[in-house]
């Protein structure tokens, strides 16, 4: 498996920054359609409750852009999310009463009509006394639930629902019944403590699935009653950083990509480039270390809407989204420039190296591919468990794992400096609780932060 794919899946996992940045930054642009790069219409009221929903792949980022998220929802629509929200609580592996579809309507869907089908959604199954599901009218119930929040002008039941508003509630209903059974995903988490200063640890996967999420209540506890959070690189939050980024991904000097490889090379990546559909001159400016990165970012996640959704997913974009919606404080490790560096000045024959190997996996697939895309979503499913055995054993398995040069980057040096950091946290004198999310890679490989804070002597236990 020593592809530039299986090294990208492992840089994604244990890095903390190229999947996002480098979709974001640069594939999204090139291959996602001008919708997708328009502002997202959502209302202030509803960011909080979304910036959970969507995780959950109850509906679709595209609804975000599509010019219908506030109008009328569609029967299609109605239909595709009802179905979608049942699908997600049936993972809770409940006993089901009955089976519920929703409704064809003709013509206008009420707010009413959306309330009583998410209602019938949860009533399929049985659910503990504590939660009165039978207690109280479908509507009353959502409402004294907290699922449906009404105005100083009533509920408008005869009004249409719009997408949002829908989306509103499918989303509430799926936090509310997973935390109403402690369902969710726990994550790898691990907490640190010394005095009266308390530190979680969370370890992250930057590409993220709809079966991470919603996370376990007490994960999301944990955050809110952190005062800050700590992260590799704040993606959002730093946008001199992120021009200083693109600077490393570009020729600079008034040269082009020609340039710098072989004919051999540049005339593979064009074959490649026709076969995925993309421009031939869409990567000229580009150095071979970014092209190779967003090639294998592209073949592990498919379509462009698919990469948006991946990174959207991923455990340090969902955190800094909600510190950011809560206002609560970021902090940066390391930084964008640093974590560039690493790939920025690899040698440029290795580079080409590693750019022909993601150029023959999209030419010339193996079988090889689709091993490494079941060991990623092994990871995702490990870790949604918390099965820290099974995911430690499979992550570092591989040799080039962690004896390669490209293992010497990425793990190391780094982590001593992150270590130190987090240990500077927990000494400081009066009493303070933080919340960092750092590649799950840098927590489980022997010997890095969480060994390191071991070893100090700090009480570090794994959160079951």
């Amino acid at each position: 498996m020593k592809t530039s794919k299986w090294n990208m899946l492992k840089r994604s996992v244990a890095s903390g920054l190229i999947a996002l940045v480098a979709m974001l930054g640069v594939v999204v642009p090139v291959q996602a359609n001008e919708a997708s790069a328009s502002v997202p219409q959502i209302s202030p009221w509803s960011i909080k409750v979304l910036n959970e929903g969507e995780k959950y792949g109850i509906f679709p980022l595209t609804w975000y852009y599509d010019g219908t998220f506030q109008k009328p929802i569609t029967q299609d629509k109605f239909q595709s999310l009802i179905t979608a929200t049942s699908t997600k609580l049936d993972a809770l592996a409940l006993k089901k009463k009955n089976t519920f579809a929703a409704p064809h309507v003709t013509g206008m869907i009420t707010r009413e009509t959306v309330m009583t089908s998410v209602y019938s959604v949860l009533a399929q199954y049985e659910w503990p006394e504590t939660l009165e599901i039978d207690k109280y009218e479908p509507i009353a119930y959502l409402q004294t639930k907290g699922i449906i929040n009404g105005t100083g002008k009533g509920l408008d039941l005869n009004k249409p629902s719009t997408v949002e508003q829908a989306a509103v509630m499918a989303s509430r209903l799926v936090e509310y019944a997973y935390d109403a059974v402690g369902g969710g995903s726990k994550g790898l988490l691990w907490k640190a403590t010394k005095g009266n200063n308390t530190m979680y640890l969370l370890g992250s996967i930057h590409l993220g699935d709809p079966v991470m999420y919603p996370m376990q209540k007490s994960v999301r506890d944990a955050f809110k009653q952190s005062d800050s959070l700590w992260v590799e690189v704040d993606l959002q939050g730093n946008p001199d950083a992120m021009a200083e980024f693109s600077q490393l991904m570009f020729y600079t000097d008034g040269t082009k990509l020609s340039e710098h490889i072989s004919k051999e090379t540049y005339e593979k990546l064009q074959k490649a480039l026709d076969k995925l559909n993309v421009s031939k001159d869409a990567f000229d400016s580009f150095k071979p270390w970014a092209i190779s990165n967003n090639l294998s970012m592209s073949m592990m996640t498919g379509s462009s809407d698919e990469m948006v959704q991946a990174a959207a997913l991923g455990i340090d974009m969902y955190f800094t989204s909600s510190a950011l919606l809560t206002g609560k404080p970021i902090h940066e490790l390391e930084g964008l420039k640093l974590q560039g560096d690493l790939f920025n000045n690899v040698p440029a024959a290795v580079q080409e190296k590693e750019l022909n190997d993601a150029l023959d996996q999209i030419l010339t697939p193996t079988e090889k591919s689709n091993e490494v895309l079941e060991a990623f979503k092994g990871w995702q499913k490990q870790w949604a468990k918390a099965e820290l055995e099974q995911f430690t054993k499979s992550f570092t398995s591989s040799e080039d794992m962690v004896q390669s040069e490209q293992a010497q980057r990425l793990f190391g040096e780094r982590d001593k400096n992150m270590a130190k950091k987090l240990m500077e946290l927990l000494d400081k004198e009066g009493s303070s609780t933080h919340f960092v999310v750092v590649g799950a890679g840098h927590f489980v490989i022997k010997d890095m932060i969480i060994d390191q804070l071991k070893a100090k002597g700090y009480d570090v236990q794994f959160v079951k």
